[in-house]
């Protein structure tokens, strides 16, 4: 009877070790994709911020641009490209955003993008 009782128990640990590897990609793919979703929400506030200082000013590049660190800074984001466009012949400002977004998990996964490339705009009418 004790015979029994070892090989359940090596069948055990080989059907963990199968499945543990699934479950710690699963976990991982989790969390980057929600770092993924937070980094391009911050993203998408940072262009609505500086956006909403172009519709109001001249635009002003540089007040622009500390509009959209500002919100950067405060989610731990730098090394951003700003561009801001405008006002065209519909009197719209265009704020775009750029980063490159460093894939944690890249290290892990083999096959993994180590970065990409994130880009939000935001258009708001010129007011001037």
């Amino acid at each position: 009877m004790s015979l029994r009782s070892d090989r359940s128990e090596g069948q055990a640990i080989v059907e963990f070790a199968l499945i543990i590897t699934f479950l710690l990609i699963i976990v991982l793919g989790i969390f980057e994709f929600g770092r993924l979703w937070m980094t391009m929400n911050v993203l998408t506030g940072a262009a609505r911020e500086g956006a909403r200082i172009a519709a109001v000013t001249e635009p002003d590049p540089g007040l622009v641009l500390d509009a959209v660190e500002t919100v950067l800074e405060a989610a731990n984001i730098s090394d951003a490209t700003v561009t801001t466009q405008g006002p065209n012949s519909d009197n719209e400002v265009t704020v775009t955003v750029e980063i490159e977004y460093t894939v944690l998990t890249g290290n892990f996964v083999p096959g993994l993008i180590p970065t990409l490339e994130l880009s939000r705009s935001a258009v708001m009418h010129w007011e001037g």
